[in-house]
């Protein structure tokens, strides 16, 4: 049977990566738990009615 680590286990693994290996880790955790990654025109029309709302021009 395989051993679950604690969090404080996890916390000290995740220390001891390098950036990219945190990098990676982060993207797995974020498809698995939240789906897809939105596109970057997906990302940039979000931050634009962040910043902007509903204003009409």
């Amino acid at each position: 049977m395989e051993k679950q680590m604690t969090a404080n286990e996890i916390l000290k693994a995740i220390e001891g990566m390098d950036n990219s290996e945190r990098i990676k880790l982060l993207n797995e955790l974020s498809a698995k738990h939240f789906g897809r990654r939105p596109s970057l025109e997906e990302i940039r029309w979000r931050d634009y009615n962040a910043f902007h709302g509903d204003e009409e021009y």
